[in-house]
């Protein structure tokens, strides 16, 4: 995927012409509801579980591992939230969508099915072929029509803050919450610049107890496994590396908020067949290791409001 970005890249800037894009979505809406409101409006008699799916590009065939571990525990999330390529795992599980399907989709996933090449001074990929994608695979039209509360985090450039996303249609919202700076062209949304939500919350934990989680579980692909860079790196790795490594630094204090971190031990970087399934495999076995912990915090919880 690194080689295939810094290609497309260097495209763009050798080609270095316009065209123009829209990607003006005005249906995107943050709650505006107290946290206390918030949490209950979602509350329920036993403890309520959150997932926050955190975003890494294409690592994110790590969810899959992590949701099929928790699905063969019988561990139902209440609310989940996902941010970049979380947003998209948020989503196919928020739409009530059976584990078997989730997998059929994730794993006959092209680039092609994703990725819509263009010629822009703000990007070059567009992005609608994302949101398209995502609205061909389930059957709400609005985040409020998911029988699972759902919350995408995406960066609002105008304003300088991460926004949560609670209404909308779930493409646009994916869309927006994926966009990376640089490389898609970013969503306008009632008058807002909105980029990857990554940026500032890379594993949204905070949101996902603001929708009135009492345990969350943060998935974690993008800052748990990184490598130590090499002096013989490319310009553009060391870029990469640096921007990774800022990104993780802000995102620091909301990782250890959650109550479980998993953290997978592997660091995909590419989408071939063969690192596709080492990625879900990592996901899985990372998922396993804290069933424990995952059982304990729901019990202690539960106990605790007695």
């Amino acid at each position: 995927m690194f080689k295939i970005m810094t290609l497309l890249i260097l495209f763009a800037s050798i080609v270095g012409c316009s065209s123009k894009v829209n990607n003006t979505y005005n249906d995107l809406v943050s709650p505006d509801l107290t946290k206390t409101k918030r949490q209950a409006e979602y509350k329920t008699s036993a403890p309520t579980l959150g997932i926050a799916f955190g975003g890494g590009g294409v690592r994110g065939f790590m969810h899959l591992g992590v949701i099929k571990a928790l699905k063969e525990a019988n561990i139902h999330a209440n609310v989940v939230t996902g941010v970049s390529a979380g947003s998209i795992a948020a989503v196919f599980y928020a739409s009530g969508m059976d584990y078997q399907h989730l997998e059929n989709t994730i794993n006959n996933v092209e680039m092609s099915d994703v990725l819509d090449i263009t010629l822009s001074s703000r990007g070059f990929i567009d992005g609608a072929r994302l949101s398209d994608w995502i609205n061909s695979q389930v059957k709400q039209s609005d985040l409020t029509q998911m029988p699972i509360p759902i919350g995408l985090v995406a960066t609002n450039l105008s304003q300088q803050k991460s926004m949560l996303i609670t209404k909308g249609n779930p493409g646009h919202a994916v869309q927006a919450s994926s966009s990376i700076p640089g490389a898609f062209i970013p969503v306008e949304n009632q008058g807002n610049v909105l980029v990857d939500g990554g940026l500032l919350d890379v594993v949204p934990v905070n949101y996902t107890r603001e929708l009135g989680a009492d345990v969350v579980i943060g998935v974690d692909i993008y800052c748990g496994n990184q490598a130590a860079p090499s002096i013989d790196q490319s310009g553009m790795q060391i870029t990469f590396s640096s921007f990774r490594m800022l990104t993780c630094k802000l995102s620091e204090a909301d990782l250890n908020s959650a109550d479980i971190l998993i953290q997978p031990n592997f660091d995909l970087q590419s989408d071939s067949e063969e690192e596709k399934q080492a990625a879900i495999n990592a996901g899985y076995m990372a998922a396993k290791a804290v069933l424990p912990k995952i059982r304990h915090a729901l019990l202690s919880q539960k106990i605790s409001e007695l």
